[in-house]
């Protein structure tokens, strides 16, 4: 037998060894008890909601749970309070017919009779947190910019406006594409731009996203307190994985009483543009 064919023998008996020596890892994970959330907003254009759930367990297909049955209260502080009631099917969406105005100060609070469940040992629950209204800012304008890319051409949606002269100010954008939510989370503050024209491009760090010819961009502007912009800057660190800490951790909130989420007060406004609309676009009906 010659040695190259000895050589191909060995390397194939050591594959098989190896294939041979593999074996499944079961990973003991750790259940602990789940959390409540409160996603809460009042801003100026008649919205006022909370999104009150519990986290689920690992192996749950369900990322949150609505609760249901929760007294929530709305208060301006010096005016009146209203009580949010839970929309038709659950799910835990409480809503209000309640207007927030800039410069004001709101109270919430989440009462909820817990049952023995989801690793909890049941019992009164209560969750409070505050929120001021900044100033609002308008949305002056709202454009697209050509950026490239790995090579390739991206149309990114691009927004201006003026911040005002007094600093600590901070601002959230959500962007909608043909009616969807874009999932990114934008949000930045005036330490690098104070009382000058801001414009922001809404880079999405994905190697295939642009904007396309036909598509509805619509763009809102939140101005948003610096407890809630800590609330979503945290959360995207989180999910970018950037964060300074060893593992991942909760998104900094402004709810006592130990739940997750935030509440934010915040003016909203907002633009909207088709992408180079011509007769080759097709538009829903109003």
């Amino acid at each position: 037998m010659s040695a190259g064919v000895k050589s191909i023998l060995i390397m194939a008996g050591l594959s098989l060894l190896v294939l041979a020596c593999e074996r499944v890892i079961t990973v003991d994970i750790q259940k602990v008890p789940g959390k409540y959330v409160v996603e809460a907003v009042i801003n100026d254009d008649s919205t006022c909601w909370v999104r009150f759930s519990q986290t689920s367990a690992f192996s749950d297909t369900l990322n949150l749970m609505g609760v249901s049955k929760a007294n929530i209260t709305m208060t301006e502080e010096g005016g009146r309070t209203v009580v949010l009631t839970e929309t038709a099917g659950g799910r835990g969406i409480y809503r209000a017919r309640f207007s927030g105005r800039p410069g004001h100060t709101y109270h919430l609070k989440v009462e909820y009779d817990a049952p023995a469940a989801n690793g909890h040992t049941g019992g009164r629950q209560l969750f409070t947190a505050t929120s001021t209204m900044p100033e609002k800012v308008m949305l002056d304008s709202l454009f697209v910019t050509e950026r490239v890319f790995l090579g390739q051409k991206r149309l990114i949606g691009t927004v201006r406006f003026d911040d005002p002269p007094a600093p600590g100010n901070a601002y959230r954008y959500i962007q909608y594409v043909d009616g969807s939510e874009e999932a990114t989370v934008f949000v930045v503050k005036d330490d690098l731009f104070n009382g000058r024209t801001v414009t922001d491009e809404l880079l999405i760090f994905n190697d295939e996203y642009t904007l396309r010819k036909c598509d509805q961009l619509r763009v809102v502007l939140q101005c948003i307190e610096q407890p809630v912009y800590l609330f979503w800057y945290s959360l995207n660190q989180s999910s970018l994985g950037s964060s300074q800490s060893a593992s991942p951790d909760n998104p900094a909130s402004n709810i006592k009483g130990g739940a997750l989420g935030y509440f934010s007060a915040h003016t909203v406004s907002a633009r909207n543009i088709a992408i180079f609309p011509d007769s080759t676009c097709s538009y829903p009906a109003d």
